[in-house]
């Protein structure tokens, strides 16, 4: 009995009949080997690594730092930016306990509901923008033409990047989130350049904030009393984190998200008839068809048990969060794109301490892009294939040709 669910292959050549994803052998795992000890051929790679697909295995992982700890093999690559011990920076996803209560105290304050809040007018003029753009060219690649535009102006707004820096920042973003896909990071060389690349910026547009302060979040930071400040290499850490998780996995959101709309055209008219005001349940179905992170990794900090399976100390586990949310343990019918579904126990933002600190943010940015996309268009139709990229860590889209009128 063997399952290969973490190759960067097997996401690369995707079934979009099966949303781009192995579902079926994540079934035949949940109920066979919801354990999974997974062994990986693959320089970039662990050599193996237990696989979790059901939700209530995730669920115990996810929420016992204690056992399973993040500072190392947060994924099943050998190597990821936030693990100090090899040479990173500190950021929320690679801490545990109070070094990691206290990061996310620093920040979490320019992410509540109600700060996020204040973005949405401006928001929603930078999706107005981005849309009748593309709609002037009729026919294009929506994941580079609106998909990536999206966050990756409402995430340099709120760090405070200035518009020029905008491309390159993109670049290294592409490069350090997606090392395994040749288009983005033709080698390893150049992801550990990207990597470098946002480290010095960070350094750059802290220093320049602190002369010259705004009300972008770095600004608020840089300008704030010690306990409430990070050094630089949290700095570091943290504009990487931000960069790569509001940057990529949002767009991936949108082009999974889209992607499905066009293939179920009932949820299309659905979603037309409601364009003045997204409800929140369309808004978390799409977050859950996408999926945009693949796997999250811990590493056991003692000997224990998961479904039956002996963990010992230094094991790494890797949680398979499309396996949870597809998991018809806890989500009715969840082949089926629904977005009135209510309730919906999705993972895609995470769980526990380190639930996704921007998913906010990222609903918001959502439904504004949605509801603009859905107002000013009558048909979108696909012209071509949809690309995936090659990674089992981020669920990507690299192209989804469309024509759009």
């Amino acid at each position: 009995m063997t399952f290969d669910v973490l190759s960067p292959e097997v996401y690369a050549k995707g079934d979009p009949a099966q949303n781009g994803l192995p579902l079926d052998a994540m079934d035949r795992m949940r109920e066979q080997a919801p354990c999974y000890r997974h062994r990986l051929d693959d320089p970039m790679m662990v050599d193996e690594i237990w696989v979790l697909t059901r939700e209530e295995d995730i669920q115990q992982v996810s929420r016992d730092p204690a056992a399973f700890s993040s500072r190392r093999g947060l994924t099943a690559r050998l190597w990821t930016p936030f693990e100090v011990e090899l040479g990173g920076k500190p950021a929320m996803i690679g801490l545990d306990g109070e070094d990691h209560v206290r990061n996310r105290r620093v920040v979490s304050k320019a992410f509540t509901p109600n700060v996020v809040k204040r973005f949405e007018a401006e928001f929603r003029v930078m999706c107005r923008r981005i849309v009748q753009k593309a709609l002037a060219k009729g026919t294009f690649n929506f994941v580079e033409e609106i998909a990536v535009e999206m966050p990756l102006n409402a995430i340099c707004e709120l760090m405070g990047v200035p518009e020029k820096d905008r491309r390159t920042f993109l670049s290294w973003v592409n490069a350090y989130a997606v090392p395994t896909d040749p288009d983005y990071a033709p080698s390893p060389e150049a992801a550990l350049g990207a990597v470098a690349g946002i480290w010095q910026y960070a350094l750059e547009l802290a220093e320049h904030r602190r002369t010259q302060p705004g009300e972008d979040l770095m600004s608020k930071i840089v300008q704030a009393r010690d306990e409430d400040t990070l050094d630089d290499e949290e700095l570091q850490g943290f504009v990487l984190l931000l960069a790569g998780g509001g940057g990529d996995t949002t767009r991936n959101a949108f082009s999974h998200g889209l992607h499905a709309l066009i293939r179920k055209p009932e949820q299309m008219a659905w979603l037309r008839e409601r364009a003045d005001d997204i409800p929140a349940s369309a808004i978390q179905e799409i977050v859950r068809w996408a999926t945009p992170v693949i796997h999250i990794g811990r590493t056991a900090t003692t000997d224990t048990e998961i479904a039956g399976q002996p963990i010992t100390a230094g094991d790494r586990v890797a949680m398979l969060l499309p396996g949870a949310n597809f998991d018809p343990a806890v989500i009715d019918d969840p082949r089926t794109f629904d977005l009135s579904r209510d309730p919906n126990r999705h993972l895609s933002f995470g769980m526990g301490p380190h639930a996704c600190i921007g998913r906010h943010i990222a609903a918001l940015e959502i439904k504004l892009l949605f509801e603009e996309l859905l107002r000013e268009t009558s048909t979108i139709e696909m012209i071509g294939e949809i690309g995936y990229v090659r990674d089992n860590f981020l669920r990507g889209v690299h192209s989804l040709p469309v024509k759009i009128s």
